[in-house]
């Protein structure tokens, strides 16, 4: 029974994390463990179990005499984020540069091309989905298990693919977006690790404001 109710919690608590990185749960939003038991048909055991986890993730708030709330973080806390962001990235970058094999290398250089492809189009779905591979495949060549697990934690805190979605959506930022990856593409293919790192560094931190910005009118309003 403990480890039915283990893999319940589990599957709660993955679904409620995909929920606020989509950005499904605004930041600052109430969560009810009514309302969650209903959707996901279990009972608040599992419920407030998973939205401990959550809570030691970062991603909520768990406040006495309150209840539940999606973190919302503060102007100061998202400048930490990426500027965390834009280190940790570089670095994969880097390690890939070196470490990467033929068939990741490839898998980039496919995902350049579908950026390419989808300004060509004005497909915007297209260019998030292939900008995700492009940096996922990144993170996953540095092959380097404590650098991917503190990336992405740090990306779980806010709804990063939603916001980019938002950024892509002025053609005058995906242009740029899309020169900045080949500049790293290109890094890469020579095997160049301080280049590879510093022209990620660059394309994080260019994203990075334009994105933080947009977060911080939503905190705002919020």
């Amino acid at each position: 029974m403990a480890i039915l109710t283990l893999g319940i919690t589990a599957q709660v608590s993955n679904a409620i994390r995909e929920a606020i990185v989509m950005g499904e749960y605004e930041p600052g939003q109430k969560l009810s463990e009514t309302a969650l038991s209903e959707h996901f048909q279990v009972s608040r055991t599992p419920i407030r179990e998973a939205l401990k986890q959550l809570e030691r993730e970062g991603l909520v708030e768990i406040i006495p005499r309150v209840g539940t709330c999606v973190t919302k973080p503060t102007e100061q806390e998202l400048k930490e984020l990426f500027t965390l962001k834009e280190v940790l990235e570089g670095l994969a970058a880097g390690l890939f540069a070196e470490k990467g094999d033929a068939a990741e290398i490839q898998k980039v250089q496919q995902s350049v091309a579908d950026m390419e492809e989808a300004i060509r189009t004005s497909d915007n779905k297209l260019y998030v989905q292939a900008n995700s591979i492009f940096h996922d495949t990144i993170l996953e060549g540095a092959n380097n298990s404590k650098l991917s697990y503190m990336l992405n934690l740090l990306l779980n805190q806010i709804p990063y693919n939603r916001y980019v979605f938002i950024t892509i959506g002025d053609p005058v930022r995906r242009e740029q977006s899309l020169r900045e990856h080949q500049a790293i593409l290109a890094a890469i293919e020579n095997g160049n690790r301080m280049e590879a790192e510093k022209t990620m560094r660059e394309h994080v931190k260019a994203s990075g404001e334009e994105l933080r910005r947009d977060i911080e009118k939503k905190l705002k309003n919020s």
